[in-house]
């Protein structure tokens, strides 16, 4: 796997200048993944899986770093991540509903930290994602169809440095719990109602070059939205669709230590005609 190439810049070298005689920017790395499915019954499944995978300095921004405190820099090993996966899936409903779970586990090892005795920054960082994922889709009846998903993620940081701004050993901007869902009912004469909601737990920003008054947390919040649906004839078919029913103000992400964030989409109408030929 290639490392990159850089330019000269203040913090960074290109390869063939400081570490001509003992650095390349190009190598191998060995990535493997290994999964496994087995079939109990005709209408339900369970699989593993387990995989592994490396990034040289350099490999998320293209280019070498002369600084002892990045992760760029060539002296430094590659960052290692493994991650192991435990599933399901059920078909239900003459297989017209399917049922899906799964547990996974991913550890972060490598990472630059800075030895608070010493001020020397070694590869002793790892950090821990684990959680569950949960979902249903399909049709409930012949009318009704249903989309909804669960997640809960666990995040932890075993070795180094925490960097919320709340003090909490998590990681930041991750939120712990999300949820999502969508229902649809066909009527008569050719009229479809649906309807769903969203909801994103809080969020904590990072402690890194704070702005005064920025909080801690981006709160959590539910959104919800609805269409109508209305078939005039085989050509064409009317969709009226209503996104944040309350015109809820949240955000929706945040980075850099909360002064910088995407807001929510606020209320907003559209109405779409479909032709067919």
């Amino acid at each position: 796997m290639s490392s990159g190439r850089g330019t000269l810049c203040p913090t960074g070298v290109a390869a063939g200048t400081a570490f001509r005689q003992s650095f390349s920017t190009s190598g191998n790395l060995l990535n493997w993944k290994l999964a496994g499915i087995y079939k109990p019954t005709d209408y339900s499944s369970l699989y593993a899986l387990y995989a592994t995978s490396q990034q040289p300095p350099g490999g998320s921004s293209f280019s070498l770093s002369a600084s002892n405190s990045s992760a760029d820099n060539p002296k430094f090993d590659p960052q290692k991540a493994k991650t192991a996966e435990l599933g399901t899936k059920w078909d239900l409903l003459n297989k017209k509903l399917a049922l899906t779970a799964a547990l996974y586990r991913t550890e972060i090892t490598n990472e630059v930290e800075q030895d608070a005795t010493s001020g020397q920054y070694f590869q002793t960082g790892k950090k821990t994602v684990q959680g569950v994922e949960l979902g249903v889709t399909g049709e409930v009846t012949p009318d009704l169809s249903l989309t909804a998903g669960y997640t809960y993620m666990k995040t932890k940081v075993d070795s180094g440095a925490i960097v919320t701004a709340s003090g909490e050993n998590t990681l930041a901007y991750t939120p712990r719990q999300a949820f999502t869902s969508w229902a649809t009912y066909r009527l008569p004469k050719g009229f479809t109602l649906g309807g769903g909601a969203r909801y994103v737990s809080s969020l904590v920003r990072g402690s890194d070059n704070p702005t005064s008054g920025t909080p801690k947390y981006a709160d959590s919040y539910w959104v919800f939205d609805a269409m109508a649906g209305y078939v005039v004839n085989k050509n064409l078919d009317l969709q009226l669709n209503l996104y944040n029913i309350f015109n809820k103000d949240y955000v929706a992400a945040i980075n850099k230590s909360g002064y910088r964030y995407t807001p929510g989409t606020p209320r907003a109408v559209t109405l779409t005609a479909n032709l067919k030929f």
